[in-house]
């Protein structure tokens, strides 16, 4: 009767597990949209021993509009999205050696004010701060609740852990290295530098409508779409920051900065 019942627990565990994967589908992931629920990831995000942030991580407002308002036009812009939000944050480097901050991709940020829209970074993003410095920076992300408020200086986010939505990776997947990063994509002229490929704009425009898509819409990537992602060019090799054995990225990597 024992071996029957611990058979039973084990195949009920088991049950609900499958039960709970195959429930998730595009436009019902839990805490995206309006599919009630938290937020499930991997696990939750931390910033890299030595640095931290500074004050409170905020909404730009209009972040549609060319630049955002007018206090972000001084700060460098990373991240791809910024149509619908865009956050202002200081990052500070308490160590006595330059260090890198990593923003993974599928990493994703809860407003703390009701009614705003929640965001996702769909690209790794990192941001270099030499030793002993901070620096207020610009990012930009992807709306996952169609119909909310767009950011504002209202809106304050935290960043929550890397999604374990099996439709999100599958997204993830397909986008891999490929030039979506504001960063890479908008070079200055005296560098020479020109990107073939989908513009800045374009993308941003295709990669909000598939996440809406993905998040409140109910609609799987289409043939179109992984067109549209393959024609984004990818990042060189040698400009990718590699994981180590413990799967960590390195504690500094310079970076790919074609805008400034």
């Amino acid at each position: 009767m024992k071996k029957i019942l611990v058979g039973f627990v084990f195949l009920t565990l088991i049950m609900g597990s499958c039960t709970k994967e195959n429930s998730e589908s595009a436009g019902n992931i839990q805490g995206m949209g309006d599919t009630p629920g938290d937020f499930e990831v991997k696990e939750p995000f931390t910033l890299p021993e030595g640095i931290s942030i500074i004050g409170d991580i905020t909404g730009i407002e209009n972040p549609g509009t060319k630049g955002g308002d007018s206090k972000s036009i001084s700060y460098s812009c990373y991240g791809s999205g910024g149509k619908m939000i865009k956050l202002m944050l200081t990052l500070v480097n308490r160590s006595d050696r330059p260090r890198t901050v990593f923003f993974p991709k599928g990493l994703l940020w809860k407003c703390e004010v009701p009614g705003y829209q929640d965001a996702i970074c769909l690209q790794t993003t990192w941001i270099s701060l030499k030793a002993n410095s901070q620096r207020t920076i610009t990012l930009n992300l992807y709306c996952i609740n169609y119909g909310h408020s767009p950011s504002d200086n209202f809106a304050y986010y935290r960043f929550i852990g890397v999604t374990s939505s099996a439709v999100f990776n599958n997204l993830l997947r397909r986008i891999g290295w490929r030039m979506i990063n504001f960063e890479w994509l908008n070079p200055n002229p005296a560098k020479s530098v020109a990107v073939a490929g989908p513009t800045y704009e374009e993308i941003t425009e295709r990669m909000q409508n598939i996440v809406w898509n993905l998040t409140n819409f109910g609609k799987d990537l289409s043939d179109e779409d992984i067109l549209f992602i393959e024609s984004i060019p990818e990042l060189p090799e040698s400009d990718i920051p590699l994981l180590d054995e413990q799967s960590q990225f390195p504690e500094y990597f310079e970076e790919l900065i074609l805008q400034e």
